[in-house]
């Protein structure tokens, strides 16, 4: 027996929900069109016990259909304001549910409805029901997709396999897109053949089968309707394309990631839009489900507490049992396997509530002594801090443990996984602690994740001193060059006073007057990205200036005067780590992203005088030499790459020798400038098209160089090779570490999207080791700069580097003690190799 799939028309449902059912309002929000939405989706799932599903949204923007054809669905009415408002409460309402919305510019939700039903149909194990009104939708019925249709309101709907669809409309399903061809749409705006109606359309096709063979035949159809046919042959066919659904978007459809379960924690988030109606239908929906749906903790119903005494004496009767909490700016809860408490803050003197700072106050033992499972604990961290308590203990993370089962969620908010309170924070912790050490990563949460988050803590709150003299300068310095570029740009082109930071202006000046090659235009212009201007580098004295001049205005305002806005009174810059940003583990930096200054060009480089230490103090820098090349030595075992990093060899020069067959020292520049893009390419699943771009060379020569770069690294062919099988076969590409990657992108009928996958699959277990290893390396060197008794603080990570300020006694032990915990955080076949500089700034430490 098959499992079905359901995939809702969101933007179907919403507009006759909202045209059915009379006003309805919660505080001023209109919410009738979700409560109809709603109850039509909790019928389906009574009615019909889907095991997946997900929701379908238009986005809010011109679709490819849009530029086939501009009048495409002209004329239909806006959007009423009180409809388009409760999308975005649907949305949240969905996720508090754990239910999927998709949506994707360029595509309509039928589109993604379409992808949902060829992917049930490549399946023996799915079938797919489509939730819509939209009558496109039925061309995409057959055997294993059914179309449920809602024809009146919310109350009424017809389920649609391909004999009801004949039965119904005089035509097969296959020949819905003919009957849109000939007939037109007028709720669309498609033309079909003018003149022809439904009837007419169903009578030819009943004949003639298709649309092709109607317009083949068109010359033995008679009278008017045969000229007709014949004089509009060719918008008769646009229309037909017009109204296919492409079944081909872009999007992740692993069923296990949709599966329905845990509904019933959308129940706060509908109790605030007061939809206390659907709250009792999804009650009575999930008491109805068999116990095999999952491993869901009850629903615990909500105690309210009127103080800080509440709260402590709910905590000493919880005694040693997990406890979870969790604290915004309007309250906190408290969660335990069997009670559920929330206590909200006084907003203002005439609330009832307690204050907020006296509560954390009361609450100062529990926060600080007592182990808590909370979600976002960095977070918690900073609250604390700013109340002047102690730092938390944190025994458990939840959006830490939602990340290591899938890092590519969009968010971890804890909205976006569960309900916003500490029942929310229970109900993933009881799914995690199990499922965590199962899949073998316990202990990257427990000696990784967890402890990390208090080193990121401290090293957002510390910060970085910056040097606001050295940044004016170097502002100066550039906007008086941009503007010296700007005059000999207009020079050059002969257009005076265009604006050189406008796309369209600076489009028309290179394409149209100076008539210099172009690629397509749009509806918005000329494309002038850098990699248009590169190619044209040869081809007008203007475009290196153009380049040079951009430059100067991305440093100054993107790096120089963004960072003189973001430092504090004392002129440090605090940035924000994020742990759970990328899929491979690497952390992120951002408001600023001090990850991101430059260091490739010498005008970039330049600012980095600006980050020093405190007065009196030194910079010492610690980096990771090759650490990702190494990590590939390790793990495919090759005899060569092996032997080069433990005889200490220079690794680049060493491929180069044993690529172009010449000794090491006859090795030159250019040589080794190549192994190195081959080398530090194959980390990134490099292709021959990408070296070939990247050396400036053809195709074929960068063919011919990879083809004997692993003849003479074959093992690194084969653990390539290899990690690509094991992700088609486990669906998932692992580090060493036990980080798990799932690789979706493998099972896409895209091919892109699979080339991706098999991308992702070859530089996973390199580059999320790599982010492993040096995370393990904060640890280590945040607790031994504890445990020595040093005044010297952890204040920078950049991806492979770490930045220590620290007092000028202390460098030496400092430097010593950078090599010792970043070269012993992980055991390979190779040595990990650390360079270590110290400095009076940034700069200088490189």
């Amino acid at each position: 027996m098959r499992d079905l799939f359901l995939a809702v028309d969101g933007n179907s449902l919403m507009h006759r929900a909202f045209h059915a059912l009379p006003p309805m309002d919660a505080d001023g929000v209109c919410t009738n069109a979700v409560h109809g939405f709603l109850s039509m989706l909790l019928k389906v799932l009574r009615d019909y016990e889907p095991r997946y599903a997900v929701v379908a949204f238009d986005e809010h923007a011109p679709t490819f259909r849009h530029q086939m054809y501009a009048d495409y669905k002209a004329g239909r009415r806006p959007t009423p304001e009180e409809l388009r408002m409760q999308f975005p409460v649907l949305r949240e309402i969905l996720s508090a549910m754990h239910i999927a919305a998709f949506s994707l510019a360029g595509f309509e939700a039928d589109d993604i409805l379409g992808t949902v039903a060829r992917r049930c149909a490549e399946s023996r194990d799915l079938t797919a029901m489509l939730l819509t009104g939209d009558r496109d939708a039925l061309q995409l019925v057959d055997d294993q997709v059914q179309v449920l249709f809602t024809r009146k309101g919310i109350s009424e709907a017809t389920l649609f396999d391909p004999a009801a669809v004949r039965a119904a409309f005089g035509v097969t399903p296959s020949q819905i897109t003919d009957l849109k061809g000939l007939m037109g749409d007028q709720s669309d705006n498609i033309p079909g053949v003018p003149g022809v109606g439904e009837k007419t359309a169903v009578k030819l096709l009943n004949e003639y089968g298709t649309l092709e063979n109607v317009l083949a035949h068109g010359a033995d159809i008679k009278g008017k309707l045969g000229e007709k046919i014949r004089g509009n042959a060719d918008k008769a066919v646009f229309s037909k394309d017009l109204a296919t659904i492409r079944p081909t978007v872009p999007m992740d459809l692993t069923p296990s990631n949709y599966r329905l379960a845990g509904l019933t924690d959308g129940v706060p988030v509908l109790r605030r839009y007061q939809l206390n109606a659907i709250i009792q239908r999804l009650e009575a929906l999930s008491d109805a489900a068999p116990e095999s749906a999952g491993t869901e903790a009850p629903v615990l119903p909500a105690e309210s507490l009127t103080g800080a005494e509440d709260a402590l004496r709910f905590i000493r009767e919880a005694g040693d049992a997990p406890l979870c909490l969790h604290l915004t700016e309007e309250g906190l809860s408290l969660c335990t396997e069997t009670r559920f408490v929330c206590l909200t803050f006084r907003r203002d003197m005439l609330d009832d509530g307690p204050d907020a700072a006296e509560t954390l106050a009361a609450l100062r033992a529990p926060l600080s002594e007592r182990p808590l499972i909370v979600h976002d604990g960095k977070r918690l961290m900073h609250i604390c801090d700013g109340q002047g308590l102690p730092l938390p203990q944190v025994a458990f993370d939840t959006m830490l443990g939602a990340y290591l089962l899938n890092p590519q969620e969009k968010s971890y908010a804890l909205s976006a996984l569960a309900s916003d309170d500490a029942q929310g924070v229970w109900r993933l912790y009881a799914r995690q602690k199990d499922e965590i050490p199962a899949l073998g990563m316990d202990r990257l949460l427990y000696e990784v994740e967890i402890p990390l988050s208090y080193v990121l803590f401290d090293m957002e709150k510390t910060g970085f001193q910056i040097d606001p003299g050295v940044l004016r300068r170097l502002g100066e310095e550039w906007h008086a060059r941009a503007e010296t570029l700007k005059q000999e740009i207009y020079d050059l082109t002969g257009a005076h006073g265009f604006n050189l930071n406008s796309p369209q202006q600076l489009g028309r000046v290179l394409f149209e007057d100076l008539k210099l090659p172009h690629g397509k235009k749009t509806s918005k212009g000329y494309a002038t990205d850098a990699d248009t201007l590169e190619n044209l580098r040869d081809s007008h004295p203007a475009i290196e200036k153009i380049l040079a001049y951009r430059q100067l205005v991305k440093l100054t305002g993107t790096y120089v005067d963004a960072l003189l806005r973001k430092t504090d009174p004392s002129g440090r810059v605090h940035t924000t780590f994020d742990q759970t940003a990328t899929a491979t583990g690497r952390i992120s930096s951002s408001e600023p992203n001090l990850q991101n200054i430059p260091v490739r060009t010498e005008l970039g480089r330049e600012i980095r005088r600006a980050f020093v230490p405190r007065a009196g103090w030194r910079l010492s820098d610690a980096d990771y030499s090759q650490i990702e090349l190494r990590v590939l030595a390790h793990m495919s075992g090759d005899a060569n790459m092996v032997d080069a990093f433990r005889l200490g060899q220079d690794v680049h020069t060493r491929t180069a020798a044993e690529v172009y067959g010449v000794p090491m020292e006859q090795v030159t520049a250019d040589m080794r400038r190549s192994a190195k893009a081959v080398n530090f390419g194959l980390v990134y699943g490099i292709s021959e098209f990408g070296l070939s771009r990247n050396l400036g060379i053809s195709r074929r020569e960068a063919a011919q160089f990879i083809e004997r770069y692993f003849d003479r690294y074959p093992g690194v062919k084969t653990f390539m090779d290899m990690t690509v099988q094991k992700g088609y076969r486990d669906g998932y590409a692992v580090t060493l570490m036990g980080r798990r990657r799932q690789l979706t992108e493998l099972k896409s009928a895209n091919a892109n999207i699979r080339s991706f996958g098999e991308r992702a699959a070859m530089n996973t277990p390199v580059q999320g080791t790599a982010a492993d290893i040096i995370k393990l390396s904060m640890v280590r060197v945040h607790r031994a700069l504890r445990d020595e008794g040093l005044s010297a603080r952890l204040i920078l990570q950049v991806h492979d580097e770490l930045i220590v300020e620290c007092p000028p006694e202390e460098v030496a032990q400092v430097e010593a003690l950078l090599r010792r915990c970043m070269e012993g955080a992980a055991a390979l076949q190779v040595p990990l190799k650390t360079d270590v500089h110290s400095g009076e700034s940034w700069y200088e430490t490189k």
